[in-house]
């Protein structure tokens, strides 16, 4: 039996899409360790009893902290979130629009986290140029902000978060001070409404 010490969440949506579509079409037999944590699938066709076996490293969950950018049609920024993952973050657009006539456009963006002053190059999110140069901050008519760091001649920027209030959002400094250079765009952040809410 195969042993590893790599994290496995039973409840990780790929995994459980997979033994879905895997029982539609195979007999699925799953091995596990004296743990419980399973390690092994073997898939048997029914009618010729073949059969193969897949390892089961490890599972990764689409968790990190995300907001959903909204881009109003005069160009002035809100955030929504925190939100779970990138997945869900995009998932509520529809939402989002849905109550908010003035919206243009919507994306997904991960919240860098304070506590953390080193930037990764990967992080930085392209955005439309033409929103690049007119983005702006909406009303700050919220309890928490986000700071987005806005490179208007690249046309891209990273979103930290959440803030308490807009001076400790301006007071943040990362720790590659001067690249790229970039405007410092304090934005509300506003926590997701529920499909119940009235608009």
């Amino acid at each position: 039996m195969l042993h590893t010490d790599y994290p496995f969440d039973t409840n990780n949506r790929a995994y459980q899409r997979l033994l879905t579509l895997a029982g539609e079409h195979f007999e699925v037999v799953t091995w596990e360790n004296a743990t419980g944590r399973p390690t092994m699938l073997t898939l048997v066709d029914v009618a010729s009893h073949d059969a193969v076996s897949l390892a089961l490293i490890d599972t990764a969950d689409d968790h990190q902290a995300h907001a959903l950018l909204a881009v109003t049609t005069d160009a002035a920024l809100s955030l929504h979130g925190p939100i779970a993952g990138r997945t869900a973050a995009a998932d509520y657009a529809p939402h989002l629009a849905m109550h908010n006539a003035d919206i243009a456009a919507t994306t997904p963006a991960a919240l860098h986290h304070p506590d953390n002053t080193t930037i990764g190059t990967s992080e930085w999110l392209t955005i439309p140029p033409d929103i690049a140069a007119a983005a702006h901050t909406g009303a700050l008519d919220t309890t928490s902000v986000g700071l987005v760091l806005l490179d208007r001649d690249r046309a891209q920027m990273v979103i930290v978060g959440p803030f308490s209030t807009p001076a400790d959002a301006q007071a943040w400094q990362p720790d590659t001070d001067g690249w790229p250079p970039v405007d410092r765009v304090v934005v509300g952040l506003h926590p997701p409404a529920s499909e119940t809410d009235s608009p």
